[in-house]
């Protein structure tokens, strides 16, 4: 009995956050896609970039991450 309502909880939590997780992936995939580009035209800005993306994860709050998504 509790697990069904698990289910059905965790199911209906996924759905509700699936169209923000899907647009976020897109953005993602969008922003990879330019640095791909960016990194046969000029690697060193490309390096910068890898630089303030690893800053970022630093300072990640997984609290904050999980109020935008939902």
């Amino acid at each position: 009995m509790f697990d069904k309502l698990m289910d059905r909880l965790l199911e209906s939590a996924t759905s509700a956050c699936m169209p923000k997780l899907e647009e976020m992936a897109e953005l993602r995939k969008a922003e990879l896609l330019q640095v791909r580009e960016k990194n046969r035209s000029d690697p060193t800005e490309v390096e910068a970039w890898f630089d303030r993306e690893i800053e970022k994860l630093d300072r990640v709050d997984v609290k904050d991450l999980l109020n935008k998504i939902s």
